[in-house]
C-alpha cells in the first residue's frame, strides 16, 4: 500500500539523535498550494504598484506639461498685449512729434510675428501640438525683434520731443504782465504826432510798479536805458525768438543772466516817452518783428481796451 505521507528527518546536530515528522500529502499539498499563491500575489502586487507609481510620474508630467503650455499660452498673450499698446503709443507719440506714423511702419518696426504664425503659436501651446519648441524660438524671437524695433523708435521719439521741447520753452507764450491793452501791433495814430506809424509790438496798461514777465526761457542780453523806451530788456531765447520789454520803472536782471519763462525780469513804469505806466513789449523772430498774439497761448489773458479809451501807451 503506497505511504499517504512524507517523512521529514532533523539532525540537531552530529550527536543528536534525529527528529522524525510525518507529513501528510494533502497538507504538503495545501502548503505548497498557499505559498504558490502567496508568490503569485506578491509578483502581481509588486507590479501593481511599479505600474502606479509610472502612471503616476506620468501625469504628474503631464500636469506639469499642461502647466507650462498654460503659463506658456499667458505669457505669449500678455506679450502679444504690451506690443499692441507698443503700437498704439508709437503711433500716437509720432503723431504728437509730427512725424509720419506711415513710415515708421516700413522702416523703424520691421519684425514681429506675422498673425497666421501667432494664431499657429498659440494653438501648438494650447493643443500640444507641433513642434513646439520651434514655434516658441521662433515667433518669441520675431516678437523681440519688434520690441527692439520699437525701443528704437521711441529712442528717435525722445530725441525729437526733447528738441521740440526746447523750441517750447523758448516760445514767447505768455503774456508778459497781466493788463490792458491800449496798442496792438500793426498801423495807428501816434498819441504824440498824430501820424500814421507802424507800432511793432503791443502796449500793456498795469499798475505801476507791476511785476513784468519773461515770456519764455532765455539768456537777458541787455538790460538798461535805451532812449525813448526808458529803461527796457532784450532776451535772447533761442531758435530765432528775441523779446522785448520797454518802459520799466526798474529791471531786476542784468546782461548775461539766464531766466526762465514766468520768472520777473522788471517792473511796470512809466520811464521814456508814455502817457501812463504801461509795457511795451515785441516779439522778433529771425531779427523780424512780428505780432505778439501769434505765439500767446491764451491771448484772452489780455483784455483789448476800445478806441477812445485812455491807457498809457508810447
Amino acid at each position: 500500500m503506497a505511504k499517504r505521507f512524507y517523512t521529514v528527518l532533523i539532525l540537531p546536530d552530529a550527536t543528536s539523535p534525529a527528529r522524525k515528522f510525518h507529513i501528510t500529502k494533502p497538507i504538503v499539498t495545501a502548503v505548497s498550494s498557499v505559498v504558490a499563491v502567496s508568490v503569485l500575489a506578491f509578483a502581481f502586487f509588486l507590479y501593481q504598484y511599479v505600474n502606479l507609481n509610472v502612471r503616476m510620474l506620468e501625469l504628474k508630467q503631464l500636469r506639469q506639461e499642461a502647466g507650462d503650455r498654460d503659463l506658456l499660452t499667458a505669457k505669449v498673450g500678455q506679450l502679444e498685449g504690451e506690443l499692441s499698446r507698443l503700437r498704439d503709443l508709437d503711433r500716437k507719440l509720432r503723431v504728437v512729434a509730427g512725424l509720419d506714423p506711415g513710415d515708421d511702419q516700413g522702416r523703424l518696426a520691421q519684425g514681429g510675428a506675422e498673425v497666421l504664425s501667432r494664431s499657429a503659436l498659440l494653438d501648438a501651446v494650447r493643443k500640444g501640438t507641433g513642434r513646439l519648441a520651434e514655434w516658441v524660438n521662433r515667433d518669441l524671437e520675431a516678437l523681440g525683434q519688434e520690441i527692439t524695433s520699437r525701443e528704437r523708435s521711441f529712442r528717435e521719439l525722445k530725441s525729437l520731443l526733447e528738441e521740440k521741447r526746447s523750441t517750447l520753452a523758448s516760445t514767447p507764450t505768455i503774456w508778459p504782465v497781466k493788463g490792458l491793452v491800449t496798442a496792438g501791433y500793426g498801423y495807428r495814430q501816434s498819441p504824440f504826432t498824430g501820424q500814421r506809424e507802424m507800432h511793432e509790438g503791443l502796449d500793456v496798461a498795469a499798475p505801476y510798479g507791476s511785476p513784468v514777465l519773461a515770456t519764455a526761457d532765455g539768456v537777458v542780453s541787455f538790460s538798461g536805458p535805451l532812449a525813448a523806451f526808458g529803461n527796457v530788456v532784450f532776451i535772447n531765447h533761442g531758435h530765432g525768438f528775441t523779446t522785448f520789454y520797454a518802459h520799466n520803472s526798474s529791471n531786476r536782471v542784468k546782461e548775461g543772466q539766464q531766466v526762465k519763462r514766468r520768472e520777473v525780469i522788471a517792473y511796470v513804469g512809466t520811464s521814456g516817452r508814455t502817457t501812463g505806466p504801461h509795457v511795451h513789449y515785441e516779439v522778433q523772430v529771425n531779427g523780424t518783428t512780428v505780432n505778439p498774439l501769434k505765439y500767446i497761448v491764451d491771448p484772452s489773458g489780455g483784455k483789448f481796451a476800445s478806441e477812445g479809451e485812455s491807457g498809457g501807451q508810447s
